[in-house]
């Protein structure tokens, strides 16, 4: 297991036929799909398997969160890979399919069966738009710098609409300091994925600052930009007034309000 993006593996134990759902977890939004594609989302390894149990050794991407269920329903198995103890597999994208279709079944959550007999069997339970790949045919394990991965995750984090002006500068700020940090090592690598990388960035950044500018200028969008008190202290404070104002002076108030005339006018004409 030389996949530096995947987390610990973590050990299943199942002992009937099973269903392992893999799904894209809701704090990470739609910038996530870019980087489904640059590489392994999960692997898994064979640990021990009988008649009657098998055990798997499990590692996913960061952005994923995997649940085990019953197989209760016999599965179509189209295309199975047999593996067993010590053989494993990685789940790639499938080429040439959009990063938003993968995502999408992602969020749904992507269903991999489990079958066992002395051997176990798996394969993926929806329309494929993932393919699982043997560990032993799999030849684009690479190692990628620190700064790259870093920027990947910047870029992945979803936006949250209700941030606070503070925590958008810290987040602007470090999104800066990523890029200074890819500039930096950008001679010792390639230099087209850090262009790539760059570009993501400089967007994921406007995005950020206009957020911000809206928080800054508009308190609430549903209000004109110079309007700074809310509206429930505005109502509360017209409750004030009323409990403190003569009874004669609330009638007139009424009055002018039930015939839908200018205030000041009519108060004129009454002096």
């Amino acid at each position: 297991m030389f996949e530096p993006l995947l987390i610990q593996p973590q050990i299943i134990e199942i002992s009937h036929q099973s269903k392992l759902v893999f799904s894209l977890s809701k704090q990470f939004g739609d910038f996530s799909a870019l980087q489904l594609q640059s590489g392994p989302i999960v692997e898994v390894v064979v640990v021990a398997v009988s008649a009657t149990k098998a055990s798997l050794m499990v590692r996913i991407h960061p952005y994923l969160s995997l649940s085990v269920y019953d197989l209760n329903t016999a599965v179509e198995a189209t295309d199975c890979l047999t593996r067993t103890v010590g053989q494993g597999w990685r789940l790639f994208s499938a080429l040439g399919t959009s990063p938003k279709l993968c995502a999408a079944q992602l969020g749904a959550g992507l269903t991999v069966a489990v079958k066992f007999n002395d051997m176990c069997q798996f394969n993926i339970v929806e329309t494929v738009k993932w393919n699982l790949v043997a560990l032993e045919a799999d030849f684009r394990i690479g190692h990628i710098a620190k700064e790259i991965l870093l920027a990947k995750h910047i870029i992945a984090r979803s936006i949250d609409v209700e941030h606070s002006a503070e925590s958008l500068l810290v987040e602007i700020s470090e999104l800066e300091s990523v890029r200074f940090e890819l500039t930096r090592v950008s001679k010792e690598w390639d230099q087209q994925e850090f262009s790539k990388l760059d570009a993501e960035l400089i967007r994921k950044r406007q995005l950020l600052s206009r957020q911000y500018s809206q928080i800054s200028e508009r308190p609430s969008l549903s209000q004109p930009a110079n309007q700074s008190i809310e509206q429930e202290q505005l109502i509360r404070q017209l409750a004030y007034y009323q409990v403190l104002a003569p009874i004669e002076l609330n009638e007139i108030v009424e009055q002018l309000m039930a015939d839908g005339t200018n205030g000041s006018f009519a108060l004129e004409n009454k002096q």
